[in-house]
C-alpha cells in the first residue's frame, strides 16, 4: 500500500469516527475563490457560454469559479514558462511535452499534494491505478493528477476498409509493430494500381498508397528513459541483444533504426510513399477518395474507430498493436498540477476532484451544453451532435474529444458512433497492458543538462532527411554513422550512461 493510500484510509476512518463525512457541496465556510487554470488547446467560438454554466455548477458545489485560460499547444510553452517562472499567482497548470512535468518539479513550480489529495479528492485517488500513482511520485511526492483515460502507450493502425474490401486485400486482427504492415502496404499499392490504373500520373509515378511515415518506437516498440535513451519492453525485447528492461541504449544506435530509415528510403524510391507528404497534394483531393490512401495513421490511445474517422467516403478500421504498454514517460504526457504560487490549493484541488469524477463537468468540459451542444441519444453514455452547435464538424461551438488536457475520461460521455461501454474498454486496455517495465523510475536530467541540449540539436539536423526519406537508401549507413559520430561527441554516451547509474540504482530499490 502506498504512502498515498494509507494516507486515504486514515482521513475517511477519522471522518468516520467524526460522524463527518460531508460532502464538497456541505463547503458553506468556503469564502469565495476565482482560480487560474492555464490549458493547452485551442479556443471555440462557445467557450464562454459554456464556462459560465461550469462556473455557476463549481460557485454550488465548492463556492469557486475558474478563469479558464486557453492558450493553443503551438504556444503553450511559450507563454506558460514565463508566468511559472515570474512567480506569478497561478492555482491549476496542465503540463504536458510543452510544460514537461518533472522539468518544472524541479524548479519549483508545483505543489506537492499528496496529501490534499487524500482529504479532497478521494474518488480521484481511488479511481487512477496504485502505480499509476507511483509513476507521478518525484522525490517521494506526487505534484500532479495524471489524465486517466487511454493511460497507457496502445498503437493502433487506421485502415481504409472501403479501399480494403475493393481491392481483396486481407488485414490481419492485430500486428506486433508498423514492420508487419510493410508488406501489405506494398501490396495495396500493387493492386489498386493494377485495378485502378486512374491512380497513375505519369510514367514513373503513382498516387501513393498513405501520408504515413512510422516513428522509431511504431517500427520497434521500447520504453524511453529520457529522449534518445530508452530500454527494451520486457516481453517484447524488440531491439535485439539490448536485454529486456534493464539495459539503456542509444535508439539512435540501434539495428532496427537503420532497418527503419532504409525501408522508408525504398518505400519512396517505389512511389509507395511520397517524400513530401505534407505539401503532396496540398487541396487534399484525394483525402476523401475512397480507392486513394490505405492508412489514415497510426493512432495512439484508441480502443475503438468512428466508422467515418477520417471521411464520410469511407469505412475505417482499425488493427491493433498487438501489447499495449505502461510507461512513465506516457503517463506525464497530460497532468494537472497545482502551482506553487496558489492561495487557494485546497480549492484547486477540490475543482480537480469534480473536473475527474463528476459526469456534468467532465462531460460539459469536453462537448458543453446539453440541448444546445449535444444532445442525449437513446444510449446511456452516447451524445448526439445532430441540429445543435456542435452539427458541423467544421465549425463547431465547444468540443474538445478526448479532452486529455482537462482530465479523466472515464466520467465523460462519449460521441455518437463510439460505443457505450467505451469507457469499460479503455479501463480493460489499461488494465491488460503490460506493467513489468520501469513504471515509476523518473530520470533526474540535472548532470546531463548541457548534453541533452547539445544532442537535441544534433537530432534536429539528421532525423528529419532520414525520416522523410530524403536520402537513398545506399547512403543510410554512412549518414547514419556521421549522425552518431556527432551525437557521441555531444554527450549521447555520457546521457545514457547517466541514465544507466540512475536506473540501476531504482531498480535496486524498488525490483
Amino acid at each position: 500500500m502506498t504512502n498515498l493510500k494509507r494516507i486515504l484510509c486514515l482521513v475517511c476512518a477519522f471522518a468516520m469516527l467524526l460522524g463527518c463525512c460531508a460532502s464538497l457541496a456541505d463547503e458553506a465556510k468556503l469564502e469565495p475563490a476565482t482560480l487560474e487554470w492555464y490549458v493547452a488547446t485551442d479556443q471555440l467560438p462557445d467557450n464562454a457560454v459554456v464556462f459560465d454554466a461550469l462556473n455557476a455548477y463549481f460557485g454550488e458545489k465548492i463556492n469557486a469559479a475558474i478563469n479558464f485560460h486557453f492558450i493553443a499547444p503551438s504556444e503553450y510553452s511559450e507563454k506558460v514558462s514565463p508566468i511559472l517562472m515570474s512567480g506569478q499567482e497561478v492555482d491549476i497548470i496542465n503540463a504536458n511535452s510543452g510544460i514537461g512535468y518533472v522539468d518544472y518539479v524541479k524548479k519549483d513550480s508545483f505543489l506537492p499534494i499528496e496529501d490534499l489529495l487524500a482529504q479532497y479528492a478521494p474518488e480521484t485517488v481511488a479511481m487512477i491505478p496504485e502505480g499509476l500513482w507511483d509513476a507521478m511520485k518525484v522525490d517521494g511526492h506526487i505534484y500532479g493528477i495524471p489524465s486517466y483515460k487511454d493511460s497507457v502507450q496502445m498503437y493502433a493502425v487506421m485502415i481504409n476498409e472501403t479501399m480494403a474490401n475493393d481491392i481483396g486485400l486481407e488485414l490481419p486482427a492485430t500486428v506486433k509493430n508498423y514492420q508487419e504492415m510493410v508488406p501489405i502496404i506494398r501490396e495495396a499499392f500493387a493492386k489498386r494500381n493494377e485495378l485502378h490504373p486512374e491512380y497513375k500520373l505519369s510514367d514513373t509515378e503513382y498516387v501513393p498508397i498513405t501520408r504515413f511515415f512510422p516513428d522509431l518506437d511504431q517500427w520497434a516498440q521500447y520504453e524511453t528513459i529520457n529522449g534518445l535513451a530508452v530500454v527494451n519492453v520486457p516481453g517484447i525485447e524488440a531491439y535485439a541483444g539490448m536485454g529486456a528492461g534493464e539495459t539503456v541504449f542509444n535508439k539512435f544506435a540501434t539495428q532496427e533504426y537503420r532497418d527503419l530509415c532504409k525501408t522508408i528510403a525504398d518505400l519512396v524510391a517505389e512511389g509507395v510513399l511520397h517524400d513530401n507528404p505534407w505539401y503532396w497534394d496540398p487541396d487534399r483531393l484525394y483525402s476523401d477518395d475512397p480507392l486513394a490512401y490505405l492508412i489514415g495513421d497510426v493512432g495512439s490511445g484508441y480502443v475503438t474507430v468512428a466508422k467515418h474517422q477520417y471521411s464520410q467516403n469511407w469505412d475505417t478500421l482499425m488493427v491493433p498493436f498487438a501489447d499495449n504498454i505502461a510507461t512513465t514517460n506516457y503517463l506525464q504526457a497530460a497532468v494537472n498540477c497545482v502551482s506553487i504560487t496558489s492561495k487557494n490549493p485546497e480549492r484547486a484541488v477540490m475543482a480537480l476532484e469534480l473536473i475527474n469524477t463528476d459526469p456534468f463537468v467532465a462531460t460539459t468540459l469536453r462537448f458543453g451544453i446539453e440541448g444546445t451542444h449535444w444532445v442525449q441519444t437513446e444510449e446511456e453514455n452516447v451524445i448526439s451532435f445532430a441540429g445543435t452547435k456542435n452539427a458541423d464538424s467544421g465549425s463547431r461551438g465547444h468540443y474538445y474529444w478526448y479532452g486529455a488536457n482537462f482530465g479523466a475520461l472515464v466520467y465523460s460521455k462519449v460521441p455518437e458512433g463510439y460505443p457505450n461501454n467505451f469507457v469499460d474498454l479503455i479501463k480493460a486496455a489499461n488494465e491488460s497492458a503490460i506493467s513489468e517495465t520501469n513504471l515509476g523510475f523518473i530520470f533526474d536530467p540535472t548532470n546531463v543538462t548541457n548534453e541533452i541540449a547539445a544532442c537535441s540539436a544534433v537530432i534536429d539536423e539528421f532525423q528529419t532527411p532520414l525520416k522523410w526519406g530524403w536520402i537513398a537508401a545506399d547512403e543510410i549507413d554512412a549518414n547514419i554513422d556521421d549522425f552518431l559520430a556527432k551525437l557521441n561527441a555531444s554527450g549521447a554516451e555520457k546521457i545514457v550512461a547517466e541514465a544507466q547509474a540512475q536506473l540501476d540504482t531504482w531498480r535496486a530499490a524498488n525490483k
